[in-house]
């Protein structure tokens, strides 16, 4: 059964020339990739494509010498059961299998034979008389976009969601073959943040020896790739974008090495690179005697390489967050030892600190700009120590006769159950999932999904794991009117569960909890 998944890493193989019409031919080519396809354990489908040639030409152009597509058609023809016969012949080789239908009648034999996939050719993706005959089964749609305008693929994307169908987009040159100067591979980044949540994938028609295209298309977020292939034989060769066995195991040598050194979509960090970092840091050493219990100031310090194994180094210490003890006296210029501290964080501006890197992160990941003129509430219900768990950050944009926040909470973490006596809020889903609790009545919400809120309903919600970010729209908010179940949370004044950031550009901190 296939997955909402199915497009991801996925290969699509097209076979070149309609097949010539020949099924031994076209059993050939798929054997061949077979071999490929197993040697580097890929996911990948052959392509064919429908046409019901008693309907779908014209009966006055079947004898039009001048019109090339018309013979070519024609001259390759293969019937609906040799289809089928190359459906079975892929299945033996571990192939996914995918079909281009040209005419509604060959959705009705894609639909018997059980393709995998159903791919929408550039040159059908607004013919809407087709697309809502396709539409009319639950086969994943794999949509080639080539020649279409951004405002036309607008209506595809509504057209494929509103049908509630599992579908991906194809950024495609419709040039044979295509020149690097024709790719506009940038459009791949374009389709993926105009339409998120999406697969977008490069369905490609540059030379087969040309790898650039493909490299590009994969760093800038493509998860699937469309090639023509084919085999030379003596009776039927490969035009000039169509890539032969061989050719296919150099172009997936460069994929997975470009995969490879693209890495994770987040930065990590390997043990040697921080150990050989950690050789040319600089260690901290004493300026001049200092006791014992003395807490140590900047001026008691100077930094110098290079750092003994045991030595503080001047990374691990910010003698402007941290308060370190010496436990024993330490001469001038001797190192500074681990050993020999003991270390005081500044917790709760050092939290906060690390709190607000993450939050500016988690907003600029969402493209999410606060501008700095507004208020910034940190609610920690149950002290910054565990606010990870329990809290969220409440942006505070406008409290008039109506008021509107920005709501910011951490993965997993969680808002304790409470009502407000006057105040009536709306939510409104901007990223991830908030798992809402109203009156009892659990609920998911989804980016785009709203839930109202009204005077004395007792709620609480919690973010998923990706976090979630929130508007809520009410009317005035005022700050005597949040009432907790916890009589913990409701003993404590509001400005020891909150701390205040009176300038979010200039980070104007007041912390009032310890």
């Amino acid at each position: 059964m296939i997955k909402k998944t199915v497009f991801e890493d996925l290969f699509v193989l097209d076979l070149a020339n309609n097949h010539f019409g020949d099924v031994k031919h076209a059993k050939k080519i798929i054997g061949e990739f077979g071999k490929v396809r197993k040697k580097f354990n890929i996911k990948a489908c052959l392509k064919f494509q429908f046409r019901n040639l008693d309907t779908f030409v014209h009966k006055n152009e079947i004898n039009n010498k001048k019109n090339k597509y018309v013979q070519r058609f024609l001259s390759t023809r293969l019937e609906f059961n040799d289809f089928k016969i190359l459906k079975d012949f892929c299945k033996k080789n571990k192939f996914l299998t995918a079909c281009t239908p040209f005419d509604e009648e060959s959705i009705d034999e894609i639909e018997k034979i059980g393709f995998d996939y159903l791919k929408i050719a550039s040159v059908s993706s607004n013919d809407w008389n087709l697309l809502e005959r396709a539409a009319n089964n639950n086969i994943p749609k794999i949509i080639s976009t080539g020649g279409k305008t951004l405002k036309e693929i607008d209506k595809i994307v509504s057209f494929f969601s509103h049908k509630n169908q599992n579908f991906a987009l194809m950024h495609c040159v419709a040039l044979y073959p295509s020149s690097n100067s024709d790719m506009q591979l940038n459009t791949i980044k374009d389709l993926k943040e105009r339409y998120k949540g999406i697969n977008i994938g490069w369905s490609t028609h540059e030379e087969p020896d040309n790898l650039l295209p493909s490299t590009i298309a994969l760093s800038l977020g493509a998860s699937m790739f469309e090639k023509h292939v084919g085999i030379n034989t003596s009776k039927y060769k490969l035009n000039n974008y169509s890539t032969s066995p061989i050719q296919f195991e150099k172009y997936l040598n460069n994929f997975f090495q470009t995969k490879l050194s693209l890495g994770g979509i987040q930065k990590a960090v390997d043990k040697n690179e921080r150990k050989t970092l950690n050789l040319l840091d600089r260690g901290i050493y004493l300026r001049k005697d200092i006791k014992k219990d003395t807490f140590l100031k900047r001026d008691h310090v100077y930094f110098a390489f290079p750092k003994s194994r045991n030595q503080i180094s001047a990374s691990e210490i910010s003698f402007k967050l941290d308060k370190v003890k010496l436990r024993k006296k330490i001469n001038k210029d001797k190192p500074l030892n681990f050993k020999d501290v003991k270390i005081y964080q500044r917790s709760n501006a050092y939290r906060v600190s690390e709190f607000l890197h993450k939050v500016k992160a988690q907003l600029n990941y969402n493209k999410i700009d606060l501008g700095d003129d507004f208020d910034l509430e940190i609610s920690h219900h149950y002290g910054l120590k565990n606010f990870e768990k329990y809290g969220c950050f409440l942006f505070n944009c406008i409290n008039r006769e109506y008021a509107k926040k920005i709501i910011l909470m951490f993965p997993n973490q969680k808002h304790p159950l409470h009502k407000h006596k006057l105040k009536e809020e709306t939510f409104q889903i901007l990223q991830g999932k908030l798992y809402s609790e109203l009156n009892g009545k659990k609920k998911v919400l989804h980016p785009g999904d709203t839930q109202l809120v009204k005077p004395g309903v007792w709620h609480k919600f919690s973010a998923g794991k990706d976090g979630c970010i929130f508007e809520e729209v009410s009317t005035t908010h005022y700050n005597n009117d949040s009432f907790y179940e916890d009589v913990n949370i409701n003993s404590l004044p509001r400005e020891k569960r909150k701390s205040f950031f009176k300038n979010w550009g200039e980070h104007e901190i007041q912390l009032n909890v310890k």
